[in-house]
């Protein structure tokens, strides 16, 4: 848990809270995305977390998909805000509660190659098949709606 949610941790307890963060959609050349294997559930999914103290949302996603795949982003597009509590509210397995206000990114260029850094978070990443979104978790899912309505309409969903 990274030092800014333990302290709200440390003053809500397991309570529910809002807290902004990113996820992003990364597509390599193939029309594959990136998606990452997760230690604490196992579950795939793909590079996101919650914003830190002292850092915009758009640092918070390139720090994030550094730590979590080793690649560094050179381009990146909003494609879509996600702040629905239907599928913006998660439940840990130590009973945390959260309400992600996410901001949801894309992008098909970065450099470097596939390396976990951090490996108490994620246990392996690589690009997969389009079709594997249905795997992925809800909350997920929805930044490729919003990917689909910015390719269509030139604008980022609101949700």
């Amino acid at each position: 848990m990274k030092e800014y949610i333990k302290k709200i941790r440390s003053k809500l307890g397991n309570e529910k809270f809002i807290h902004p963060a990113a996820r992003i959609i990364i597509e390599n050349k193939n029309q594959e995305i990136l998606v990452i294997e997760r230690v604490d559930n196992g579950r795939i999914g793909i590079p996101a977390g919650a914003l830190e103290e002292n850092e915009t949302i758009e640092e918070c996603i390139i720090r994030e998909v550094r730590e979590e795949t080793g690649l560094k982003l050179i381009e990146l597009e909003v494609i879509g805000i996600s702040s629905n509590p239907d599928t913006e509210t998660v439940e840990y397995m130590n009973g945390d509660k959260i309400q992600y206000f996410t901001v949801e990114f894309y992008s098909n260029k970065w450099e470097g190659s596939i390396k976990i850094g951090d490996k108490n978070e994620v246990r392996k990443a690589k690009f997969m098949d389009i079709a594997i979104i249905k795997h992925l978790p809800k909350n997920e899912c929805s930044a490729f709606e919003s990917l689909a309505y910015y390719r269509k309409h030139k604008k980022i969903m609101l949700k």
